[in-house]
């Protein structure tokens, strides 16, 4: 790691956050240097504490802006790199207290009739993955186009509905006891995302 990197790592005071960083770097690293070339240690990556990091391969050889997402939940860990503004999110699949406070206070009227499964409290795993869907949908297109996290779900600012992979902007998987979500500012058909369900996610205007 940089040395900008490795000041950020020193402040980190919980081992787990310190190894969650460190493992997202690696990987980072290594997904950059399988897609746009060179070897993962010619790749720096920049370490700032409230903007995505940025990828810069040291040689100069890549020409092309890099674009990096690195999310963690739990003992999960997920990383998007691409040459368009992109962003990843992911999270552990468990309960919620006051999960029906949340679906009403950061969901629209939209996405709970899209996804009926939102209000049907008889099968507590659809509604959590549901729920969990909206919200990586969300926090990825936060990290993709930036925004506040709270102004953004509780002043419903964007809105996630299911749409065909050929007109989507993000896609969501369940893999066991997690939810992934990939959000772009380009459209996702021809990634060869394997299993995915699209979305389309829109800023609302205020007349919405």
């Amino acid at each position: 790691m940089s040395q900008e990197e490795l000041g950020r790592l020193a402040t980190m005071r919980a081992e787990a956050r310190a190894e969650q960083f460190a493992a997202g770097r690696w990987l980072a690293r290594r997904l950059l240097a399988v897609t746009f070339g060179g070897d993962a240690s010619e790749w720096a990556l920049s370490a700032a504490e409230d903007s995505p990091p940025l990828a810069i391969h040291t040689s100069g050889a890549v020409g092309v802006p890099v674009f990096v997402s690195i999310a963690h939940s739990g003992d999960h860990l997920a990383c998007a790199v691409a040459d368009v503004p992109v962003g990843i999110d992911i999270e552990h699949l468990q309960p919620r207290k006051h999960l029906d406070t949340l679906i009403e206070a950061t969901t629209t009227e939209a996405e709970r009739a899209a996804l009926p499964e939102l209000l049907r409290e008889s099968d507590a795993d659809a509604r959590l993955v549901a729920f969990f869907q909206l919200w990586t949908l969300k926090e990825a297109w936060i990290k993709c186009h930036g925004g506040n996290l709270f102004q953004t779900m509780m002043g419903h600012v964007v809105e996630a509905l299911p749409a065909p992979i050929s007109q989507a902007n993000a896609v969501t998987w369940r893999r066991d006891d997690a939810v992934l979500a990939l959000a772009a500012s380009a459209p996702v058909d021809g990634l060869g995302l394997p299993d995915a369900t699209g979305w389309r996610l829109r800023e609302r205007d205020a007349a919405d």
